[in-house]
């Protein structure tokens, strides 16, 4: 495919989506006429939207909604976020009930994105993390 015909797909890959998924081959045919290469594109570009399960739909979702700021765990009181990556995101978070200052960082875990391994991945950080002991290296205070 070159670069000019990515317009092209792309057009009639965002068309397509809207059919109901049983009519979209007979709406491809349509769409492409005898142009196979341009539907072999679009059926490219929809298979691998397909195998995202909706991955697609949850991130959007997840953009969109409101972060746990001022949101409470346990004793504490998630104040900002940090950072964020492929598992999560880490936010800042202090002591909420005054009982002492204590400042932490809390990672939220993103069960959306990657449901198949993530309680193991996030088990084997967390024991990772819990055997280090060194003062230039966050420590582990608690993990659920």
């Amino acid at each position: 495919m070159s670069t000019s015909d990515w317009p092209r797909v792309k057009e009639l890959f965002q068309a397509t989506l809207d059919q109901p998924a049983d009519d979209r081959p007979a709406y491809l045919e349509r769409a492409c006429g005898p142009d196979l290469a341009l539907r072999q594109n679009v059926e490219s570009l929809l298979a691998a939207y397909d195998a995202a399960n909706g991955v697609f739909e949850r991130a959007a979702a997840e953009l969109s909604t409101p972060g746990p700021t001022g949101r409470v765990i346990g004793a504490y009181r998630i104040e900002r976020e940090l950072g964020h990556g492929g598992m999560g995101t880490v936010y800042l978070a202090s002591r909420a009930d005054a009982a002492f200052d204590k400042q932490v960082a809390i990672k939220i875990v993103n069960a959306a994105l990657a449901p198949h391994d993530l309680v193991r991945r996030f088990q084997s950080e967390r024991q990772i993390l819990a055997s280090l002991d060194h003062p230039n290296i966050a420590r582990l205070l608690d993990g659920g």
